[in-house]
């Protein structure tokens, strides 16, 4: 096993570029909605930033959401501040990360704008955020070695990348319904794969399906579970004295994707907010169990303290 310290930050560090492509892919979808149908906005904005538990903001405009999801550093949320704590910890772990991935990172954060932008140039920046992650991406499966730091940067990805598939999800609920389906389909990049698997039948229930349970799709939340699972296994095989909780986060991932899989598909989509909540506790759950196992030496909530400069 690698030591704590860097088994943690490798783990944040997938979860934080996970994080800020997620944020703008939610926030892209979000526009276009906008764009599709401005009379709700303040409602949809407000629902938005709950999903992504971001408070104290009264009756936010979609200027609201660019500030405070895309480039405002003092917000946690934000992707300015996801790439900002990716490079904190990247800088903690730089002994064991391939000089081509920490410039990948490094770059990112110094190319990330320092100011406010508004609408006309926010769908170019998401582009790029998106771009940027997965770059990371790509040199991290072309350049690192498949031993436990490749399996914590993993499921920190796979972890978060479910939980935000399913705020994605969620997100069609507060805005709307099943005129929304085609918009989330697109923010999760997966429009074209479900056209194809359902024959160009657009319905609340089978966007539902796609994105929850087809483990065929990347960035579906089975999909997500799964790959979680199978991290956790790895390491638990490389340390077999990490017996008890990471036994308990693995039972805690299959007792939510038995709970999707065998659930009535129109019960589920009607009561999107209570499943995805679900997920989401789960995601955190597993998090959390990681953490006490894995990471003991360090608070659980350190990698948050120090700023980048």
């Amino acid at each position: 096993m690698i030591l704590s310290r860097i088994a943690e930050s490798m783990f944040w560090i997938g979860r934080y570029v996970e994080r800020a492509e997620d944020t703008a892919r939610l926030l892209q979808t979000h526009l276009r909605l906008l764009v599709e149908d401005s009379s709700s906005e303040i409602q949809t904005s407000a629902n938005l930033l709950a999903l992504m538990s971001v408070e104290g903001v009264e009756e936010p405009t979609h200027l609201d959401l660019l500030r405070l999801l895309a480039y405002d550093r003092r917000e946690p949320s934000s992707i300015f501040s996801c790439w900002a704590a990716a490079r904190d910890n990247a800088r903690r772990a730089r002994e064991v990360i391939p000089l081509d991935l920490w410039e990948c990172i490094n770059t990112t954060w110094h190319q990330l704008p320092s100011g406010g932008f508004g609408v006309a140039r926010a769908n170019s920046f998401l582009n790029w955020a998106r771009e940027r992650s997965a770059m990371f991406g790509g040199i991290a499966r072309g350049t690192m070695v498949r031993d436990d730091g490749w399996q914590f940067l993993s499921l920190g990805r796979c972890l978060e990348q479910a939980d935000m598939t399913s705020r994605l999800v969620a997100s069609a609920s507060v805005s709307g319904g099943a005129a929304q389906w085609p918009s989330v389909l697109r923010g999760c990049g997966g429009h074209d794969a479900f056209l194809r698997t359902y024959r160009g039948v657009h319905d609340d229930v089978s966007a539902a399906e796609f994105l929850i349970l087809d483990a065929r799709f990347p960035r579906s939340i089975m999909h997500g579970l799964n790959a979680a699972s199978d991290c956790l296994a790895k390491l638990a095989v490389d340390d077999p004295t990490g017996s008890g909780r990471a036994s308990q986060a693995r039972r805690q991932l299959g007792q939510l994707r038995a709970r999707l899989e065998y659930a009535d598909m129109h019960h589920l989509v009607a009561h999107l907010d209570e499943e995805m909540g679900a997920v989401q506790d789960v995601t955190a759950a597993v998090t959390e169990l990681v953490t006490r196992q894995y990471f003991a030496a360090e608070d659980q909530h350190a990698w948050v303290t120090e700023g980048t400069r």
